[in-house]
């Protein structure tokens, strides 16, 4: 899960105008990795040695993403999360030291979020050399709650209702594309307070599809599409969320894994933009 990640840019539009262009990712195996303006930011741990304070930002970087919140520990954009380890550790004369990591939160303006901590008795010499296993025992328990900190900072959709949105399958992605990306997709809506239709027969006041276009390759290089249509219950089209980037020829064709959840967390902002812009008045359960 600790890929040298390098910088691209991705451009995000939606029907009513495009947003500012956001930083993101590439992996040189999977390139096309956007992080959303929730995702999370992960800092070296304060008073650390430097081998642990790197182990420990990577591990929760990795938990974070198993939890479904897009997180780095190498990069981030204007819109990114701090989160910040503050370490304390104490060692004893039985090579044993006692270490407690608190991790703060703060949004992209620097505003507080929230903090919780994590603690561990472990081996002093492993915790000096940055020993994986040890970070990832003190990130395990944290992330849970740092990605609840982030859902509890997102504000309902401005409306009198509460929108339900039906998320159609992804279609056109190689690999497990379609299938992760719509998976991806539940979650990244959910962390933007979308209520979602459990099955596609319940009422709702809106649709998502997602449809992924890859063109054939061109040198070393292929274009990547992915669009998102945000539609009324009688299928007439309100707006898109488009994104685009040259990846690596081939480099999607297998498992999208982490690359799908931060491709749906960079578009759901744009999903939930377009709804607050409608709003719910022109919106009709069906």
């Amino acid at each position: 899960m600790r890929r040298a990640w390098l910088l691209a840019l991705l451009l995000l539009a939606a029907c009513n105008g495009a947003p500012p262009p956001i930083m993101a990712r590439t992996a040189p195996a999977a390139a096309l990795s956007p992080p959303d303006s929730a995702g999370i930011y992960v800092l070296s741990g304060e008073d650390a040695p430097a081998a642990s304070a790197g182990a420990l930002a990577a591990a929760m970087a990795t938990a974070l993403q198993q939890a479904d919140v897009p997180a780095s520990a190498q990069s981030s954009n204007r819109g990114s999360y701090r989160l910040h380890p503050v370490v304390t550790a104490t060692s004893g004369p039985d090579g044993r030291a006692t270490i407690r990591v608190v991790w703060e939160l703060r949004n992209a303006a620097g505003k507080a979020v929230g903090s919780t901590s994590s603690g561990t008795v472990a081996d002093a010499a492993a915790w000096q050399r940055g020993d994986d296993k040890l970070a990832a025992a003190l990130a395990a328990p944290a992330a849970p709650v740092v990605a609840k900190l982030i859902a509890g900072d997102v504000s309902p959709p401005q409306g009198s209702l509460n929108p339900v949105v039906a998320l159609r399958p992804v279609a056109g992605a190689p690999g497990d594309g379609d299938r992760s990306l719509t998976r991806a997709m539940s979650s990244a809506l959910s962390r933007a307070n979308l209520t979602l239709a459990a099955a596609p027969s319940d009422k709702k006041d809106f649709i998502v599809a997602g449809t992924v276009e890859i063109s054939p390759p061109n040198g070393p290089q292929q274009q990547v599409k992915v669009t998102w249509v945000l539609m009324r219950p009688d299928g007439s089209e309100i707006g898109r969320v488009k994104q685009e980037n040259a990846v690596s020829a081939g480099s999607l064709d297998g498992a999208w894994g982490e690359v799908a959840y931060a491709v749906a967390g960079a578009a759901a902002p744009g999903v939930r933009r377009l709804i607050e812009e409608v709003g719910l008045t022109t919106a009709g359960h069906s």
